[in-house]
């Protein structure tokens, strides 16, 4: 008879009255401070061949064994036992409950780590039902076209790290790292995805749905594109630290004035707004000036208009009125940028 057979067996018929009768006097007699397996059996109410594949991967490691080839385990198996049991009901990977068991890692980092996964995963889940949710909730015609836009952009993350190069490609090589990094955050926003634990300082991503997956869509499509435009470069504007410093005050400005919807503040932020580019090309901010402005703007909703069509996109991820928490998060410059716009030229950013 093998040893496989004889654990079968002991968990099987001989292993009931082992682990309640007999086994009692195996861990206080014959097996000395060990425990047998159909005894672990009957106190888990886990099959003997489920706790025999522990054993076997080296999760609960044996003692040793009988004579008659019979598993025993030491004393605190059982506990062991039960927490592998329980972490394997929570849909735990045995590989991650071995680091527990080595006391490679405590509970505490298991949940911890377990819980990012789970988030990571929901994300994932979230993004492909909304990109499932486009194409099933659009005319035939136009399914095509948004089959290919979607496909495109692969993860969410991976759409986020190209709009993010595009930015590090698109801005002048001599703007100053941390308001480069101050532009780029501000202009590519976090992609559409199930909500993940944040802080009151870390804000939230876009709300997932159809609308602002496309959107995302776009944005990865505009920046990936042949077509795709350099930001005001230094022969453009002048001083890019000063032109780009100045903008961020003016959007800074904007979205206060968007959370308060205090007057003073949005006229504020349109007079800097106004004065970073009249220092282009060394003018006063004058009602002509504004005038001029205002025609270079309207100017720039031709159709074709890369910065309109960026703006647009990042405005429907972002939405038109950001929560208070999202002053300084990811794409927060969209909802200024559009109020300053609509300020300047008499007309709204958004598609309508």
């Amino acid at each position: 008879m093998t040893r496989g057979t004889q654990d079968g067996n002991t968990g099987g018929t001989q292993g009931g009255n082992t682990g309640g009768t007999q086994g009692g006097n195996l861990g206080g007699t014959q097996g000395g401070d060990t425990v047998g397996i159909g005894e672990l059996a009957a106190r888990t109410g886990l099959p003997v061949k489920t706790i025999r594949y522990y054993s076997d991967i080296g999760l609960l490691p044996e003692s040793g064994r009988t004579p008659g080839g019979h598993r025993r385990y030491a004393a605190d198996a059982l506990p062991g036992l039960r927490l592998i049991q329980r972490l394997r009901a929570l849909g735990t990977p045995i590989a991650a409950i071995a680091t527990v068991m080595a006391g490679e890692r405590s509970l505490d980092e298991l949940v911890s780590r377990e819980l990012d996964a789970v988030q990571e995963q929901l994300r994932e889940a979230t993004w492909r039902r909304e990109v499932l949710r486009a194409l099933d909730d659009c005319p035939a015609p136009e399914r095509p076209r948004r089959l290919a836009l979607l496909a495109g952009v692969g993860s969410p993350d991976d759409a986020h790290d190209r709009l993010v190069r595009y930015w590090h490609w698109a801005l002048p090589a001599g703007l100053p790292r941390r308001l480069a990094q101050a532009v780029i955050d501000g202009a590519v926003p976090a992609p559409p995805t199930a909500a993940t634990p944040t802080t009151p300082t870390t804000p939230t991503a876009a709300t997932p749905n159809p609308a602002t997956v496309l959107a995302y869509a776009e944005l990865h499509a505009l920046a990936t594109a042949d077509d795709r435009r350099r930001q005001p470069q230094a022969h453009q504007v002048g001083d890019v630290a000063s032109f780009y410093a100045g903008l961020l005050d003016a959007c800074a400005l904007a979205g206060e004035a968007l959370v308060s919807g205090c007057p003073e503040r949005r006229a504020e932020a349109l007079g800097q707004f106004v004065r970073t580019y009249a220092r282009v090309d060394g003018h006063d901010d004058t009602p002509a000036f504004r005038a001029h402005l205002r025609t270079l703007f309207r100017r720039g909703r031709r159709a074709g208009s890369f910065s309109l069509r960026y703006w647009r996109q990042a405005l429907a991820v972002t939405g038109e009125t950001p929560p208070p928490s999202a002053a300084a998060g990811q794409g927060y410059l969209a909802a200024p940028l559009a109020a300053l716009h609509e300020q300047v030229a008499g007309l709204p950013l958004t598609a309508k």
